[in-house]
């Protein structure tokens, strides 16, 4: 794992290189207000639409529906859950 600093909150990483526009986007989700402890990208991460394919963008007291990725068309849902 890659752990890349400097942003508001960390980035780790699970692969050695990325396109310039996805790690755009992982930087950028870095610097939300709302984004959460870090962002996460998974090992066969791409550019997506806001945010990148395969990335993980834990928010406190916000829900963003894109986060779930734009082209996985997979049957993916918001459910609410209890946090304890």
């Amino acid at each position: 794992m890659k752990v890349i600093t400097g942003n508001r909150i960390p980035i780790k990483m699970w692969l050695d290189d990325m396109e310039s526009s996805a790690m755009q986007q992982a930087i950028d989700l870095a610097f939300l207000s709302f984004a959460f402890k870090h962002i996460a990208i998974m090992p066969d991460a791409h550019t997506g639409i806001g945010m990148p394919i395969d990335g993980v963008l834990a928010t406190k007291g916000v829900i963003v529906l894109n986060a779930v990725g734009v082209d996985i068309s997979c049957g993916m849902c918001a459910v609410k859950t209890i946090v304890s």
